[in-house]
């Protein structure tokens, strides 16, 4: 009975199909290859040679190539430590990752999964599955620059609402207008700065709002009026206005500077100043 069984068992395994594993390694979607004992290629599926830029007219080229000619620089010792401890014998991760040159010249991420090759009981060689990760480390360095961006989002965030607290304390806690115009004129000399605006130049945009010449701007900052007409112009440069008018309505505006009713002079012009509009010329001397 047992032999009887032994022999129905036999020829079930030989009427056993199997696939065509040629065909199979060829439609995987992955590369594979083999090396021999130097880290020549003696094999590789048309997958592999599609990943960098081959195809099967290229297959006697691709044979007999070190795998170091595909690697990038940082991979190489990566991949050749991996290849010559292994070959010694040593129980290592069989996984490993490295970055191989297309043959356009990209650079691609692969991920490598790697064993010893073996022939009637001798190793011969290596051999591996390569899958191609690149689209995924893409997605990766996008996802770590998103987070990287939200975050300083979020501290820009913190920090407002710090700024916002702080300010608001500061104010209810100012007993009188001065203090209030010290904290606005802080909160200009900021807005200046990113301007590429020094403390000296919001004086004289501060005395253009009043409606001063070069002649009486130089008088009161104890400087050349050449030097005031060349400081005026760098102003309007630096907030991209093409008169005086527009320098102090854009100064009022970004609050680099605050028109003091007290300090505006009478007369007919007043009016006028009271606005900061003081003409259109922006090198007017007179």
């Amino acid at each position: 009975m047992e032999r009887e069984v032994a022999t129905a068992q036999a020829a079930a395994g030989e009427n056993r199909w199997e696939p065509n594993f040629r065909e199979l390694v060829e439609g995987l979607g992955d590369a594979v290859y083999t090396l021999d004992l130097e880290g020549r290629f003696t094999w590789g599926n048309e997958a592999g040679l599609s990943y960098l830029g081959y195809n099967l007219r290229d297959y006697d080229e691709f044979l007999g190539k070190h795998f170091l000619d595909l690697l990038t620089p940082a991979s190489k010792q990566v991949a050749i430590e991996h290849f010559s401890r292994s070959l010694a014998g040593e129980e290592l991760s069989p996984f490993f990752e490295v970055q191989a040159y297309h043959r356009d010249g990209r650079v691609l991420d692969f991920e490598i999964r790697a064993s010893d090759l073996h022939y009637n009981g001798e190793l011969i060689g290596r051999q591996g599955v390569v899958r191609n990760i690149s689209a995924i480390k893409n997605l990766q360095v996008e996802m770590a620059e998103t987070s990287k961006r939200l975050a300083q989002l979020e501290e820009r965030e913190r920090i407002m609402a710090t700024l916002y607290s702080r300010f608001a304390s500061l104010t209810a806690s100012s007993s009188g207008e001065d203090q209030i115009r010290e904290l606005q004129r802080a909160l200009g000399s900021v807005s200046a700065q990113r301007l590429g605006l020094i403390p000296a130049d919001v004086e004289v945009l501060e005395l253009m709002a009043l409606g001063r010449t070069n002649r009486e701007i130089a008088e009161t900052v104890h400087l050349s009026p050449h030097t005031i007409k060349d400081r005026v112009g760098r102003i309007l440069r630096a907030l991209g206005a093409h008169s005086r008018a527009e320098a102090t309505a854009i100064a009022i505006r970004q609050g680099l500077i605050t028109p003091d009713p007290e300090r505006l002079p009478p007369g007919p012009g007043a009016e006028n100043t009271r606005s900061g509009f003081a003409g259109e010329d922006p090198n007017r001397d007179a």
